[in-house]
């Protein structure tokens, strides 16, 4: 009587796995597959099978036990082959990938919503009938499924709907005939939304000279979303083209409705545009503004003033200076105490001055907070003229 086993014999086959150059070992279990032993790294390998057969009969190759009975014991070899097979061990292999943000957005008014997702299983099986498929759960909590279609890219598959405003979670899976994790499943937010709008600029105006100092940029824009977040980049340059604009090292901060840039060159022609974002990313450029900066002030001022030189923060004196000459400023404690005195400043007429100051005395000891005079005077044309400012240093 024939009896059915199972045979570990190292004689009856060798595997070779010229990959790694390791020898594998295969064992039969009493449900009748084969298990390979083996640390291997993910990639492709080759099997060298050699496989015996029994009383003349040849076995089904290929992962399955071997047989013997008591009547026999002569094996004999069958026949050779190679396999090649992919390996990956106890890993995730990602078999779809997102073709836009995870948590994206669309706006109705400009067309519908086009969900998209890429199938990128490695070893190029197609995915099983039916998939990949679109879950969606709508605003009012209600879901549908939806089959996508596939595109002129055949790795992409998407589906295009018409969604009225709101908060939306989308959820692709899809599975193969070989994936053995059951389904691959990506998600996240999708929201149908309005772009902010009716951006206008209040200042600076454009083609008017501006002061360069504490130059403001104010605005008004409108919202659909309710408790909206709104959000800014402030690009500046000296060219009118866009793209050469630079997007300021500082942002308005979120929902505010002005920003001030400290310092500017004078005498120059700045073109600027913003880019306002709603809470969900949908965002709006504005045009492309200009203005100019005053090529020379009026009368003698500091800026920013007050200030900090505890922080590293330093003032700037400006000052007119109608023509060639020499100037010093000198600043006073409010005890009329002289505690700082420039050099000698050349100037060049008609042309504004500008002088950095560290809030500190001529012997380089950081002032205390209080009020202090500076007393311009200036020289030119054989005349000697004397202007005024106060500083307030509060640390």
């Amino acid at each position: 009587m024939k009896k059915i086993g199972i045979l570990i014999l190292s004689s009856a086959f060798c595997i070779t796995i010229f990959a790694s150059k390791i020898l594998a070992e295969y064992i039969a279990d009493s449900e009748g597959s084969i298990s390979l032993y083996q640390n291997l790294s993910q990639g492709s390998f080759f099997i060298y099978h050699k496989w015996y057969s029994l009383d003349a009969s040849v076995f089904p190759v290929a992962f399955t036990p071997m047989f013997y009975n008591d009547a026999s014991e002569d094996y004999s070899l069958d026949h050779e082959y190679f396999e090649e097979f992919d390996y990956a061990p106890n890993v995730k292999i990602d078999i779809l990938a997102n073709v836009h943000s995870t948590n994206t957005y669309h706006i109705p008014s400009e067309g519908a919503a086009v969900f998209s997702v890429q199938y990128t299983d490695i070893y190029e099986n197609p995915p099983s009938a039916g998939y990949p498929k679109l879950e969606l759960i709508y605003p009012d909590s209600s879901t549908q499924t939806y089959s996508l279609e596939s595109t002129s890219d055949a790795a992409v598959f998407s589906k295009s709907l018409n969604l009225p405003m709101g908060a939306y979670q989308y959820k692709y899976y899809t599975t193969n005939d070989e994936y053995e994790r059951g389904l691959y499943e990506l998600s996240g937010n999708w929201y149908a939304t309005t772009r902010p709008y009716n951006f206008s600029k209040t200042n600076p105006i454009d083609f008017v000279e501006n002061l360069p100092d504490n130059v403001q940029f104010a605005w008004t824009v409108t919202t659909d979303e309710p408790g909206d977040i709104l959000t800014y980049e402030l690009y500046i340059g000296r060219t009118p083209e866009q793209s050469s604009l630079v997007k300021h090292t500082d942002d308005p901060s979120p929902n505010a409705v002005s920003f001030t840039i400290p310092q500017l060159e004078h005498k120059k022609q700045y073109y600027w545009y913003m880019v306002v974002k709603n809470k969900y990313g949908a965002e709006l450029v504005t045009q492309v503004y200009n203005f100019y900066t005053g090529g020379m002030v009026q009368k003698f001022y500091n800026a920013p003033n007050p200030f900090n030189p505890a922080t590293g923060v330093k003032t700037k004196f400006v000052f007119p200076m109608p023509e060639d000459g020499t100037a010093k400023i000198t600043v006073y404690s409010e005890y009329g105490d002289k505690v700082w005195e420039s050099n000698s400043i050349n100037a060049a007429g008609n042309s504004s001055v500008e002088v950095e100051y560290d809030g500190k005395d001529n012997s380089g000891k950081m002032l205390y907070n209080g009020t202090y005079l500076a007393i311009l005077t200036k020289k030119y044309g054989g005349k000697t003229q004397t202007e005024r400012c106060r500083i307030l240093i509060i640390k």
